[in-house]
């Protein structure tokens, strides 16, 4: 792989080569019709933070999105809350292997505290469902005998 840094003086604008450079890489996805760019590596630790602290805010609200409408919803059942729980397991393995070793121990602690917190509240939609169902099964037990 051949890397590449563009730095602008007030003399010209240059390219120069560089090689293994330690970083956080990613593909961008808005490419210019006249640059081309497959890969862009990030060295600056604070860039790195904020970028990675937009990317998992953009995944968590959604996990969010998904939660609150499970939790408001009177009807949900044993698999909607368990496709949330999946959820934020899946962003929490994203945050522990790809972005740990990135992002300040404060925000790993913050957003791992946030899932958390999603995850207690679908174990509790997830009791009440079961309890519901409880509640329904004994309610029809009574009705029927004598």
């Amino acid at each position: 792989m051949i890397n590449y840094s563009v730095s602008k003086t007030h003399i010209a604008d240059s390219v120069k080569r560089i090689r293994g450079l330690d970083g956080y890489t990613f593909k961008p996805k808005n490419n210019v019709d006249s640059l081309n760019v497959s890969e862009v590596t990030i060295v600056d630790d604070s860039l790195i933070d904020t970028i990675l602290t937009i990317k998992f805010d953009k995944q968590f609200k959604k996990v969010v999105r998904i939660a609150l409408k499970v939790i408001n919803d009177d009807d949900a059942d044993d698999s909607d809350t368990q496709f949330v729980l999946d959820e934020v397991e899946l962003v929490r393995e994203i945050l522990l292997n790809k972005y740990q070793k990135y992002i300040s121990k404060q925000k790993e602690v913050l957003f791992l505290k946030k899932l958390r917190l999603i995850e207690n509240e679908m174990r509790l939609k997830q009791v009440a469902i079961k309890q519901k169902a409880i509640f329904l099964e004994q309610e029809k037990s009574k009705g029927r005998g004598r």
